[in-house]
């Protein structure tokens, strides 16, 4: 009999389909709150999500923070972010224009201080759990009230958004970086404070650091706690995962079953 040595979780497989059946993390449970059938899917390796400049953009940015190093082995990995010239296409020129505006300002880079894309593991409602920190601010020589958890983020701009049955939101609320910052929290265990350092995608860009409340991520914690005996008994296939019915994946697998009624379409215009 041969026995496989469990990997270990590193830089380089942290966003494989083996780590990412072998752990929960902040992403895979915002994943499961949008669309569980999709999700599920992923984790089978029967659908990825393309890529996109938005994605790529923010991939961007969190290398230019990390270090020069990082950012030139990114610009090596993705070719795609180039022109048939070798210069830069438009977004990405924009993202450097993004970083250089959070990099001019004294109070953005104070709060990019600290260890840069640090790797966690730890166990949430008897699951493990498994986190990459943009920003972990943890350093003896500080007091400890000025520890804290940072989160890089690239947003269009800092406006509410609007989703369909909740109203308008915050673009915190609505991307659920909330619920992200409290995940975190928990896993790093030591109960530190945790801030949002975030850069819009506007021309020119604004730029904001937001902390997230203690009470905002205590509710976090508590609705997740809810919700997860569900999400463990659909990945572990005792249920059948629920189709959300908007995302791409669903759009691309829906299976037509009756004829609708162009009533329906008003109703779906006015949730």
């Amino acid at each position: 009999m041969i026995v496989v040595k469990p990997q270990k979780l590193t830089a380089d497989n942290y966003y494989s389909l083996a780590m990412n059946n072998t752990y929960w993390s902040a992403s895979l449970v915002k994943s499961f709150l949008d669309c569980p059938a999709r999700t599920m899917a992923e984790l089978r390796g029967e659908y990825e999500r393309p890529q996109t400049d938005a994605l790529l953009i923010g991939s961007y940015v969190d290398a230019a923070f990390e270090s020069k190093n990082a950012l030139n082995r990114f610009k090596t990995n993705h070719p795609e972010l180039y022109k048939r010239d070798g210069t830069l296409k438009s977004e990405f020129v924009k993202a450097d224009a993004m970083v250089k505006r959070a990099q001019d300002d004294p109070m953005f880079m104070e709060y990019m201080r600290g260890r840069k894309q640090v790797i966690k593991t730890g166990k949430l409602f008897g699951a493990p759990f498994k986190a990459k920190f943009d920003v972990l601010h943890v350093n003896g020589k500080v007091p400890r009230d000025q520890w804290r958890i940072v989160d890089l983020k690239t947003v269009k701009d800092f406006k509410p958004i609007y989703k369909p049955g909740e109203g308008r939101l915050t673009f915190a609320d609505f991307w659920r970086y909330t619920l992200q910052m409290a995940i975190y929290q928990a896993i790093d265990g030591r109960h530190l404070p945790t801030y949002l350092a975030c850069i819009t995608k506007e021309d020119p860009p604004d730029i904001g650091v937001f902390q997230v409340s203690q009470e905002r991520m205590d509710m976090e914690m508590e609705l997740l706690k809810d919700k997860m005996e569900l999400f463990k008994a659909v990945r572990a296939g005792i249920v059948e995962p629920e189709r959300c019915e908007n995302c791409a994946y669903c759009r691309a697998t829906r299976r037509l079953v009756s004829p609708r009624t162009l009533e329906e379409l008003d109703l779906d215009m006015e949730a």
